[in-house]
């Protein structure tokens, strides 16, 4: 951690080790494959095109780590099909250099984590049993799922891209440099043709051979380890000098966090673990509305934090392995796990105080979230920004929200007073809502007595929860009514 984190190397806590099995990094994996598949802009098509290349590569390198009795040739077709069109790439010079793809770079990072775990606890001899080559079968399975769905979201953004630029040919017979309707089309047929093989694999193996994949029983103190860890890692990325990008994973690992829970609540109120009509009548009702709560101030920070992907490292494992130690009880084969699923993995009303704990969390999360986008040394790329305030407002004059050199150098700048204003009533909801499933989940029994951060309400009594106000106004603060 640097010193402008408020702490030198030689006094920050030591990181925990990285509790995730391969199977939790091929299902993070496969997640972040998933998310290509809620947008596909248009302007993506290229950072996608760029990292889908990697994404094949790694896939490649743990297949052919994982010991293979039938030497099935599908994975090795794809991956000499994406080197064919690497070698394109730099002879067309399109999509040339630049940025990759976040979330295509985040299943990239996965991949190539399993494949060094898999290299070095198997020995490279060993003969395979009957329950091993089940298990590889599985694993296999959901590599090639992890390269057809991302094939399928870059070749979305490509198909996007393609047909924006037929129409500007058709009305101006011109594009600007850098841009392909050619390139475009013939990548966007490559990348079709990868996707078919990577489905007719998956033609009866997704998700049946699934089934066969070693799960370890889940450990009774990860997922409370988890939240505490969290909880603790977010408090003080956030309070010391967060970048757009941590703030904005904070917000989705939350609503992650929201969404996964309640499906530990629907579970254990279908059997009779929890109350089920407090959970039909109070929390469901609070959880959805914390959702759209978190949803909403996410899009917004989506906008502002753009293509940034740099995350403090400390908070990114943090909420990797949260979000690893809920799909450990709520996911299943190709899909979430059943209530009787989840009650043989654990205790599921245990499981319910613990995501509780985690919840109650997210009041005074609003706070600090309010407090680090109002901050006036909170700064976001300027290309973020300004898109942010062209979608947000409308300005009546012709001044620009962005000086033209920093839109042009994409330098990290503070961002408007209007958008810190319209980010704090985001965070204002967050609170709202927030408040609600704190007193709508009373009944489960976990107070803020046992709450991991603290023997107080998130750590801090009422008392000390005001601010130091200045003798006068201090920036981006006033006409408060």
């Amino acid at each position: 951690m640097t010193a402008a984190r408020g702490a030198s190397s030689a006094t920050a806590p030591p990181v925990p080790p990285d509790e995730r099995t391969v199977g939790d990094l091929l299902h993070d994996a496969d997640f972040a494959a998933r998310e290509l598949l809620w947008e596909a802009p248009p302007h993506m098509a290229k950072a996608r095109v760029r990292s889908w290349g990697e994404v094949v590569e790694a896939a490649a390198g743990l297949w052919a780590s994982i010991p293979d009795r039938t030497g099935d040739p599908s994975m090795g077709r794809i991956h000499r099909l994406a080197l064919g069109m690497h070698r394109t790439q730099l002879r067309t010079g399109w999509p040339g250099v630049g940025e990759g793809d976040p979330l295509l770079e985040r299943a990239v990072e996965n991949l190539w984590l399993a494949a060094e775990m898999v290299a070095a606890r198997r020995h490279p001899t060993a003969p395979l049993s009957e329950p091993g080559h089940l298990d590889s079968e599985a694993a296999r399975t959901r590599i090639m799922h992890v390269v057809y769905v991302a094939s399928h979201g870059v070749g979305q953004a490509l198909d996007n891209y393609n047909r924006d630029l037929r129409r500007v040919l058709d009305a101006k017979h011109r594009v600007e440099p850098g841009q392909s309707a050619e390139q475009s089309r013939d990548l966007l047929v490559r990348v079709g043709t990868a996707e078919q093989l990577a489905a007719s694999y998956l033609s009866g193996r997704w998700p049946a051979a699934l089934t066969g994949q070693h799960l370890d029983p889940v450990e009774p103190g990860r997922l409370e380890r988890a939240v505490a860890r969290w909880d603790v890692q977010a408090r003080r990325t956030l309070a010391a000098s967060p970048t757009a990008t941590d703030v904005l994973f904070t917000v989705k690992v939350e609503r992650d966090l929201t969404v996964t829970g309640a499906r530990i609540f629907t579970a254990a109120a279908h059997l009779g673990a929890i109350d089920a009509d407090q959970h039909a009548n109070r929390l469901q009702p609070a959880l959805g509305s914390l959702d759209d709560a978190w949803a909403q101030l996410g899009v917004d920070l989506q906008q502002i934090a753009g293509r940034a992907r740099r995350i403090d490292p400390d908070l990114l494992h943090a909420g990797a392995e949260l979000r690893a130690s809920l799909r450990e009880i709520t996911a299943d084969l190709g899909g979430h796990a059943g209530p009787e699923t989840m009650a043989q993995r654990v205790d599921l009303r245990a499981a319910s105080r613990e995501v509780q704990r985690g919840l109650v969390a997210a009041v005074d999360f609003g706070y600090v979230l309010r407090e680090a986008v109002t901050d006036p040394e909170f700064f976001a790329p300027a290309r973020g920004v300004a898109a942010a305030c062209t979608v947000l407002f409308v300005r009546s004059d012709d001044a620009a929200w962005v000086e033209l050199g920093d839109l042009y150098a994409n330098r990290a700048i503070p961002i408007p007073q209007a958008l810190r204003e319209s980010l704090a009533e985001r965070s204002a909801d967050v609170v709202e809502a927030a408040v609600q499933v704190d007193s709508a989940s009373t009944f489960l029994g976990a107070n803020r007595d046992i709450s991991p951060a603290g023997p107080r309400l998130n750590g801090r009594g009422h008392e000390e929860r005001g601010i130091g106000v200045p003798p006068g106004p201090g920036p981006a603060y006033g006409c408060e009514r």
